[in-house]
């Protein structure tokens, strides 16, 4: 049974071949990706994993997301960290530059998986599953909310004048991302899920990348946890993403950081190297 998202044996090798091969983009390695979403999504099916190690699927596709950064930028990143913001004092963030937890970020990521085959925990699905769609208004809701909190905070106590919010979003640090890995059923599935990443795309992220990907045969169980790519719209590939991500960040490493006041840090962060 997968302990973590290291421990199950396809993405051990997945990440595995990313670090021997110093692999720098997702394109070299979707079929990969792919055949191990649906050798992961079989068990699920099979009623083989515990509640918690069905979340391993978005744990290995942050730390495969941070190590595509990580080579492309040439610099450190936080994964799965907190940092001040107005309204909430610890705001989760899967992906962060810089890594120091004491600096105000000039790049955060929400980086998810959504849609997951029938599985005995979710007796109501249809026989091809939840649509990736019915989880991505949530996490939307969230971002919305988490995005405008950390660039509230960064301009804290300064002058600034929002003027345009759609421009103030889109200029004001943290600049934010989206990835997401996207486990289609239908036509209505997918269509949802392209409006939602466009508006996305056009509102408070300065970059999205998404991986779609659907069953090959939705009349088999075999079919149904074996899947096929669909692609993305123009510039919202995962490589798009990640490429401007790239720029963001090299861009930041050449400015001083903004220390986040000691009082707003939380006893641990402020331990911390």
């Amino acid at each position: 049974m997968p302990k973590s998202p290291f421990s199950f044996p396809h993405f051990r090798a997945l990440l595995d071949r990313v670090e021997a091969e110093r692999v720098e983009t997702f394109a070299e390695i979707e079929a990969e990706f792919l055949h191990a979403m649906g050798a992961f999504d079989a068990r699920m099916a099979a009623g083989e994993l515990t509640a918690g190690e069905n979340q391993n699927k978005g744990l290995f596709f942050n730390e495969l997301i941070a190590r595509l950064v990580e080579r492309c930028a040439g610099f450190g990143v936080a994964q799965r960290g907190k940092r001040p913001g107005i309204l909430l004092p610890h705001v989760d963030v899967d992906l962060c530059y810089p890594a120091d937890r004491t600096a105000r970020p000039a790049l955060i990521a929400e980086i998810k998986m959504a849609g997951t085959p029938k599985h005995p925990g979710n007796p109501t699905a249809g026989p091809l599953g939840r649509r990736a769609s019915a989880d991505v208004d949530k996490r939307i809701r969230e971002i919305a909310l988490n995005v405008i909190d950390l660039k509230l905070a960064d301009v804290q106590g300064g002058t600034t004048t929002i003027g345009d919010i759609t421009s103030w979003i889109q200029e004001t640090r943290p600049r934010f991302f989206a990835i997401f890995g996207l486990r289609v059923i239908d036509s209505n599935d997918h269509r949802n899920l392209i409006g939602r990443f466009q508006y996305l795309a056009n509102s408070y992220a300065n970059g999205v990348g998404i991986a779609l990907f659907e069953p090959v045969d939705s009349s088999t169980p075999e079919g149904r946890v074996t899947y096929r790519s669909i692609p993305p719209p123009g510039g919202m590939s995962i490589d798009d993403a990640v490429k401007r991500m790239c720029r963001v960040i090299k861009s930041a490493a050449s400015e001083p950081t903004k220390p986040i006041p000691p009082d707003e840090l939380t006893q641990s962060q402020q331990q911390e190297p």
